[in-house]
């Protein structure tokens, strides 16, 4: 079963995406990460397929870019889709430059997630 990691500061969010991602019954196994520091220790532990990483979390602005460098420095071909709000597009361009293959806006299209997921599992 392919592990997905999602990792957002709002349970709100997480839920949402869980509930999206639910409705691919037993397809995926879903770990929650709430901040940038329980992130990388369960990118480490859980060694996910797919990692939806939120932007911006309460450490700082940029904690999900740091998320994204640590994640890519220690697997150059994990696959991290990043989550941000409308309006973040030059932000969404520096973390294709770090390595993120994707990203979803919010608010979110449910259809689009589960392609965008599919997608990249797929692969």
């Amino acid at each position: 079963m392919k592990k997905i990691l999602i990792v957002d500061d709002s349970l709100f969010m997480r839920s949402v995406l869980k509930d999206v991602l639910s409705s691919k019954v037993g397809k995926y196994n879903i770990v929650e990460a709430t901040s940038s520091t329980s992130a990388l220790k369960l990118f480490r532990k859980e060694n996910p397929d797919l990692i939806l990483l939120d932007i911006i979390m309460p450490e700082s602005e940029e904690a999900g870019l740091e998320v994204l460098r640590g994640v890519m420095e220690a697997k150059p071909e994990a696959k991290i889709v990043m989550i941000s709000a409308v309006g973040q597009e030059l932000v969404m361009e520096e973390c294709k430059k770090l390595g993120a293959k994707d990203y979803i806006t919010k608010p979110f299209d449910e259809m689009h997630v589960i392609k965008t997921v599919e997608k990249y599992l797929s692969e």
